[in-house]
């Protein structure tokens, strides 16, 4: 092949062949198989972009111009949807397809012959995007007051309507609604600031009082040994009304479920009547997003007035309202909101402490 260094075969100057090497070698069965999933697509896009601009795939021929460009590509007209059509992809999702092509190259640089890269590394001088700054979404007291309202509440949105199913005797509610679970979940939320994935990881045993009646008498209950991220653990306390709620759900909800559960007991249980879930039991993180959003759903419909609307409520939603509560509960005490929140990185607490804008603009308007 013209261009190629004497005692290298043409294969070794193929990107699509060194991906697929990378992939069997580092990645596949080495990183989980989403993960691995996902670095394959984002590097299966870059080589088709070298084969759609180039006309091959030479894997000599990626310089910081190609890398640069095929940035700018994703930045301005990196998602293509159904029909056809282009739209910017978000900076941090750049960014991240940015690192995996990085770490092919420095995988390449490691493993190649040293002539096959005459100027090294593409990828060492192309900086990633800027992010745009954080944005807080706490919730201010009045939408807090409106959840909580619908959560209160949220046990006649569940129930069977028409005539057919009024009368002594017959099932209120829909078969696989769980309205004590769901309230427990967001008072959980609320009131410990905890992430979706920490809430699915809980079980029974790491609850104390674990008992319904200890439970709604205890005033310091808590879970134990919560893991957070980078195998952190962490003690939780429960507020009053996490208490309360998940009282309620352990003595009128969640036994039937549980007896349809086998291996470690969850502490939230998805319904024994789904088919489709889980032997254990156990609510993947996803339901949380869906318990919230419906309850967000719920709130917006049942308020009438405009500054109170939440739009989609997330579930790090509830835990940047509990982390600005806290922190000035607790006088912005530096050491609490690390305790609590499971993270000491300065970027996140400062996020996590933001007041909303409306908030925020409240401080000054008497000033």
């Amino acid at each position: 092949m013209l261009g190629l260094s004497d005692g290298l075969d043409p294969a070794d100057d193929s990107l699509t062949t060194w991906i697929e090497r990378y992939l069997d070698l580092a990645v596949r069965g080495v990183r989980s198989a989403e993960v691995a999933a996902k670095i394959a697509r984002h590097l299966d896009r870059f080589a088709g972009w070298i084969a759609d601009g180039l006309g091959h795939d030479r894997l000599s021929a990626v310089t910081v111009r190609e890398v640069t460009a095929w940035r700018d590509h994703l930045a301005t007209a990196g998602n293509t949807g159904r029909d056809g059509t282009t739209a910017p992809m978000a900076a941090a999702t750049v960014n991240n397809h940015l690192a995996h092509l990085s770490a092919l190259f420095t995988w390449i640089c490691a493993h190649a012959p040293a002539q096959l890269l005459h100027h090294g590394d593409p990828t060492k001088k192309v900086p990633p995007l800027p992010l745009p700054a954080p944005q807080p979404r706490a919730l201010t007291a009045a939408q807090v007051r409106t959840v909580k309202n619908i959560v209160d509440r949220i046990e006649t949105f569940h129930e069977l309507k028409g005539r057919r199913h009024r009368g002594a005797g017959k099932e209120r509610l829909h078969a696989h609604a769980r309205p004590l679970r769901d309230r427990a979940i967001v008072y959980l939320l609320f009131g410990t600031g905890l992430r979706r994935a920490e809430v699915v990881g809980l079980d029974l045993d790491q609850l104390e009082a674990a008992d319904p009646a200890a439970l709604r008498q205890a005033k310091a209950a808590r879970l134990r040994d919560v893991r957070g991220k980078g195998r952190t653990s962490r003690t939780v306390f429960l507020s009053r009304d996490a208490r309360q709620a998940l009282a309620d759900y352990l003595e009128l909800e969640r036994p039937s479920d549980a007896a349809a559960s086998t291996g470690p007991s969850a502490l939230f249980l998805s319904a024994a009547s789904i088919a489709a879930r889980r032997p254990n039991g156990r609510l993947s993180p996803r339901s949380i997003n869906t318990i919230l959003g419906e309850i967000g759903h719920l709130h917006d419909a049942q308020t009438p007035d405009p500054s109170r609307k939440l739009g989609l409520l997330r579930p790090h939603d509830a835990r940047h309202t509990f982390a600005f509560q806290l922190s000035q509960a607790s006088g912005h005490n530096r050491a609490e909101l690390e305790r609590r929140l499971g993270h000491a990185n300065d970027r996140y607490l400062r996020l996590y402490t933001n007041p909303p804008d409306d908030i925020a603009a409240s401080y000054i308007e008497d000033l």
